[in-house]
């Protein structure tokens, strides 16, 4: 069993992002969307290294197969761990692929600036990738940094 991870940790005025696997954190600052997390698929080394453009990697029989999980034990260095400092109004989401396979940067923005309460985001996201087809894992959690 291949299990992926992406977590994270907010302390002293910054928030540290890992992921394992292809489960993604994005960060959603205003109107951008920024994927914090690399997805440890075989098609997405594929990316890296150039032998694959991002839309062949989205169809590629290897976008579930995954090089690094946890529990692997070839792997040879731990997961990528990813500071930033939080702003008032970052939202900050941890997903599945479930869920992010069947989500655009538009969709991400759109929800986190109508809806204000995380957990009710999180529902439609949900509720989102589903209608869309999704039949993995669908799971997020979303993370509101706003004033106290």
């Amino acid at each position: 069993m291949r299990t992926t991870a992406v977590l994270a940790l907010h302390r002293d005025q910054t928030c540290y992002v890992a992921g394992v696997g292809d489960s993604r954190a994005y960060l959603i600052r205003g109107d951008t969307v920024e994927q914090l997390t690399v997805d440890h698929s075989v098609a997405q080394a594929l990316v890296t290294s150039g032998a694959l453009t991002p839309e062949e990697a989205r169809n590629s029989p290897y976008q579930h197969v995954l090089h690094k999980f946890l529990g692997c034990t070839t792997m040879p260095d731990g997961a990528e761990v990813r500071p930033f400092s939080p702003q008032p109004g970052d939202r900050l989401l941890l997903a599945s692929d479930g869920l992010t396979n069947y989500l655009s940067n538009a969709d991400m923005c759109q929800g986190a600036s109508q809806l204000a309460d995380p957990q009710e985001w999180a529902d439609r996201l949900v509720q989102l990738a589903l209608s869309r087809g999704s039949k993995d894992n669908v799971t997020c959690v979303v993370i509101a940094f706003d004033q106290a």
